[in-house]
Parts: C-alpha cells; structure tokens; sequence
C-alpha cells in the first residue's frame, strides 16, 4: 500500500514538472458526439439506415403505413430530404406508430425511403432527446437540435418551414 502510495506521488511530481501545454485538438480529430448523436450510437434501427451522428439538427417524423395522410406527405417529405442533409444540416429519423415492425418495413420500402426507422412505443424512441412523446395525432414532426431541444412540434405539412426553423439560409 506504501508502494502504491509512493509511485501516485512519484507520478504526481513527474507531471507537475511537466511543461503544462495542452494538446491542441487534431484538426482530423472527430468532434464528442452531442446528445442525438450519443444516442444514435447506442440504439438499434429497425431498418439499416443509420441516421447521421454528426447533423446540426433532426427531424422526428411520427408516421405510420396504415395512415393516408401519412402516406399522402411522404414523397415530399422524401424530396425534400435531398436539401436537408446538405452540410450536414439536418437529419430524419422516423418513429413509427406501425403497430408491427413488418408494417413500418413495408412502409419504408414502399416508398423507398432512405430513414432511419425506431418503432414509436420502443424503448429506443425513449433514448432519443427531443422525440416527441404522447403524440396526438400523425403525421407529426418535431425539429430539434443536436442536444435535443425541440424548435418546433406539430403536423408534418410544417416540414416545408424546417428552413426557418433551422435557419438555414
């Protein structure tokens, strides 16, 4: 135990003697992921399309194969999408309100949706910040940032303001 004691204080003393400079980040030297970003990384997708850790923002799309609606959005949504991840600006994520994972696979496929897909009553919907719970209504989007904090909350149509509510210019 003295040894033990003895080699802390000798390590102590060998870096106080040190010169204090601080390393300086690698420029090729990957950012800490944010709180999304985190969470992306430790949760499984029902499809395997990842989302991108790295966005500035997210959109959670709640949606479902079974609604119309739903269904009516989703090309434009799709589109749009192109714009979105320009920069890595923003990202989508969907959270299916499909009462099967067959369902939400069907949907994504119909579509051919390039989303990464949580099931809206998973435990991994619950570890992303920011993802809307106790959701009316579908189709619903909410925008957040990287940490989490949500922008905007309400129906999907509102997808087309993601450039104001992100301030993309």
């Amino acid at each position: 135990m003295l040894a033990a004691a003895g080699l802390a204080m000798l390590t102590a003393t060998a870096q106080a003697a040190a010169p204090a400079a601080e390393a300086a980040p690698s420029v090729t030297q990957a950012a800490a992921p944010h709180a999304i970003g985190k969470a992306i990384s430790e949760i499984s997708f029902v499809t395997e399309h990842k989302p991108n850790a790295q966005a500035k923002y997210y959109l959670y799309l709640c949606t479902a194969y079974w609604c119309a609606p739903c269904r009516r959005e989703m090309p434009h949504i799709i589109e749009e999408y192109k714009e979105m991840i320009k920069d890595n600006h923003l990202e989508i994520i969907v959270l299916s309100c499909d009462h099967h994972v067959s369902g939400a696979l069907r949907y994504m496929e119909l579509f051919s949706a390039p989303f990464a897909v949580v099931m809206y009553e998973s435990d991994a919907r619950k570890k992303l910040p920011g993802a809307p719970d106790n959701v009316k209504g579908i189709p619903h989007i909410a925008i957040t940032d990287a940490e989490g904090k949500v922008l905007f909350s309400g129906h999907a149509s509102n997808y087309k303001d993601w450039r104001k509510i992100t301030n993309k210019q």
